[in-house]
């Protein structure tokens, strides 16, 4: 996959890339309420310009398998954060949906509200392979 290709999957975040002796420096703006990977060095805040955002430098070393490695974990901060925003916004409508079920129905009826979840097992991953998950900090 070509560079072009690589970053635009996160074009809309990033502010700068910029090379620094041996390095590279990707420079984007997230959502403030973002969480990031715990205790992970390679990430410097900047200030942001940008009302609501936090400014972040992902910085790598200037290596295939690094830059790599970086563009993946961008990625997945991405695809977690929103994947939190989808479900917090899914959870409001919920609620919101229950509060007039509930207003608008009988006890007798309420007493049979049930909710059921077809349960799938996940797949482990294989040794070797990365699970989708990674801990993020507020």
């Amino acid at each position: 996959m070509s560079f072009y290709k690589e970053i635009e999957q996160f074009s809309e975040y990033i502010k700068s890339i910029r090379k620094l002796k041996d390095y590279l420096s990707f420079d984007l703006y997230f959502p403030s309420k973002w969480g990031l990977p715990k205790d992970d060095t390679q990430i410097i805040p900047f200030e942001s310009d940008v009302a609501n955002h936090k400014g972040l430098s992902f910085v790598t070393e200037m290596k295939d398998k690094e830059v790599t490695n970086t563009i993946t974990k961008i990625l997945k901060v991405i695809k977690i954060n929103k994947e939190r925003e989808l479900k917090e916004m899914l959870f409001k409508q919920t609620v919101e949906q229950l509060k007039k079920t509930f207003e608008n129905n009988d006890l007798d009826k309420l007493q049979n509200l049930y909710f059921d979840f077809e349960n799938h097992e996940l797949d482990e991953p294989e040794i070797g392979e990365e699970s989708d998950s990674i801990e993020l900090a507020e």
